[in-house]
Order: C-alpha cells, then structure tokens, then sequence
C-alpha cells in the first residue's frame, strides 16, 4: 500500500509503509501530518490512519508532546486514469504542518530500513542448536548413524527404537529445561551485549527504539515473549505455527508483535560474503561437535 503525505506544504509520495515509520522516527512527519491512501475517502493525520496503527504507537511514545491540533484537509479531486497513482490526490499544495522543535532531519543516505526474516531466523537457529549440542554431550543419548547400505526408513526406525529408552526420556526434560535456562542467559546478553553468539554471527542487534540499550527486565520478557509466542516452545507443531506467523508479521509491518509491544528495534543488515562464510562454518562446528559425541 502506498501512502502520500503532506511535506512542507506539499504532497509528498508515494511512500511505502516502512518509509513512513522512518520519516515519523527522524521527525521529518509527525503524528498529526495529513496522510491519504486509495483506500480513504479523505485526508487524515497520521494517527488516525488504521493502517498505520503500529506507526501511531510509535511516533506517540517519541514524541508526547505533539499538538493535538489536527490540520483542515482539502478535498480529494477526482483522479485521471493515467497511471496507478497519478491524480489520485489532485494537484493542489496540501496544507503546512510544522515540525515539532528538536526534530531531527532525515538521514542524507534517505535508506529504507529492510525487514530480513531469514536472517534472525537463522541467528536464532544457531542458538538452539548450540543449546541442543552441549546437552547432548551431557546425555547417555546415543543417536544412530547410518551404515552402509541401510536405508533411510532402517536409520529411522533404529532412531525411533532409540528414543523409546529411558535414557531418550531424560534428554528430552534436560532440553526442555535447558532450552527455559537458556533465554535466561540470552536476556542477559542482550541487556550487556544487544547480541546472542547467534546473533553476532548474522551481525543482528537489539535495542531499544531509541538506540539504546535493553533493560534486563525488557529483555527478559522478550526472550520468553519469543520463547512462547514465536517458536512455541521449540515443539512441533507450534515452532511452525509461530514462525509462520512471524514471517508475514515482519513483512506486512517490518517488526515482530513482541519488539513493537516491547518498544525495541532489531537491526539486521544484509550479509556480506565474509559473514555468509562465517555462518557456514559456525553451523558445520555444531554438526562437527555432534557428530564426535555419538561416534
């Protein structure tokens, strides 16, 4: 959906929804800046535009003391069928609004920050599955490995088989309760940190919407926010059910549900060569590890 808004007493746009959160965040527009999309039937400020429910939250927590004051919105003329956004708003200059005092310009660079699913996905992948090596090493558990010839329905049956032994039972309370340990530990690192060894791998960062750093209590919650909500408890099928969610969440609005109730910011950016080369070969460790503990 594209947005236009009114700029310094002109129409300005289109914009993306992502691009208005930024120009919100800089001060560039604030929460009583008119806005109009194809499906209004006319302007509105910003914060009473339903689409834009998560970027309202935000600019109201940044910036309190905006006027209430809503500015007077011309008509909307009729549009030309030249193109999907060519007279949609008319040609007229839409009314000033003025910048709130202390609002910070938009960055020079005018980048539009990119939601990367994949990447906190793999971040957090590694985690888990850092977790889930070391238990193993403190486990009787014995995974089977293939022999030669045998084939994938015989190495899955002798694994079945295996995780019916006590011994399966006991290493799957240890990982539950390893796995609760654990998010104890990532909040910790985030509030010292704003990264997990995950994380720092995929070169992610948490932090508050201001930049600054989690408090451990903030921190906390997200982790086990995350912990319920977005991987349900590492248990099929609820981890698919969560991630699934998360996915369309982040590309719909550009934050998951907990950081936007939590106030934080995620910063992911794109991975170079080197930091693919160096998730390949974290990853590969972990099997490596494995591997050696039931050889």
């Amino acid at each position: 959906m594209d947005f236009y808004l009114s700029i310094d007493g002109l129409k300005k746009g289109p914009y993306s929804i992502f691009k208005v959160g930024e120009l919100l965040e800089s001060g560039e527009v604030t929460a009583e800046t008119l806005a109009w999309h194809r499906d209004l039937a006319e302007w509105q400020p910003l914060r009473d535009v339903p689409a834009l429910e998560m970027l309202r939250e935000r600019s109201k927590a940044r910036h309190p003391e905006e006027s209430a004051e809503r500015p007077v919105p011309p008509p909307i003329p009729e549009p030309e069928a030249v193109n999907p956004h060519a007279g949609e708003i008319g040609d007229a200059p839409l009314p000033s609004t003025r910048l709130a005092a202390g609002h910070l310009a938009i960055p020079p660079n005018g980048e539009v920050p990119r939601a990367r699913p994949f990447i906190r996905f793999w971040a957090r992948m590694f985690d888990y599955t850092a977790v889930s090596v070391l238990i193993f090493h403190l486990s009787d558990v014995a995974a089977p490995q293939p022999l030669p010839g045998e084939s994938f329905i015989d190495v899955f049956n002798r694994y079945m088989e295996e995780m019916q032994k006590p011994e399966a039972a006991v290493f799957a309370r240890t990982l539950f309760f390893g796995l609760i340990g654990w998010h104890f530990i990532e909040a910790v690192l985030i509030h010292l940190f704003g990264t997990t060894p995950g994380k720092a791998i995929f070169g992610v960062k948490v932090k508050t919407e201001n930049g600054e750093v989690v408090p451990l209590k903030t921190a906390l919650g997200r982790s086990f926010y995350v912990y319920v909500m977005g991987v349900g408890f590492y248990q099929f099928p609820l981890i698919l059910i969560g991630m699934i969610f998360s996915y369309f969440r982040i590309q719909s609005t550009g934050n998951c549900l907990w950081d936007q109730h939590l106030k934080i910011r995620v910063e992911n950016p794109p991975l170079g060569p080197l930091r693919i080369g160096l998730a390949i070969g974290a990853f590969f460790t972990l099997l490596l590890l494995q591997s050696v503990t039931f050889s």
